[in-house]
């Protein structure tokens, strides 16, 4: 579901936007969601990432065997992957 947003923006914020929009094949509103959802995305990471370095710093030989046992998992699907055919 959508709804509608006026907002004003200063002249030149608004000739750049329509520029990069262009310049990407799209129109303003497709490239301001997309900003807004790439801003969104960022400050999710962000807050991971903050996440990650407290629970290194609490329990730092967990998270390791932990990244290992992903890393290994992850590893053997791959491998997996090549041998059946499956991309």
């Amino acid at each position: 579901m959508t709804k509608p947003v006026n907002m004003r923006l200063p002249a030149d914020l608004l000739a750049a936007a329509e520029l990069a929009a262009e310049d990407d094949g799209v129109t303003l509103a497709v490239f301001v969601t997309r900003a807004i959802e790439e801003k969104l995305l960022r400050s999710e990471f962000d807050r991971h990432a903050r996440m990650v370095d407290a629970a290194a710093a609490a329990a730092p030989s967990r998270l390791l065997r932990r990244s290992r046992a992903i890393r290994d998992g992850l590893a053997t699907w791959k491998a997996a992957q090549r041998f059946d055919g499956s991309p």
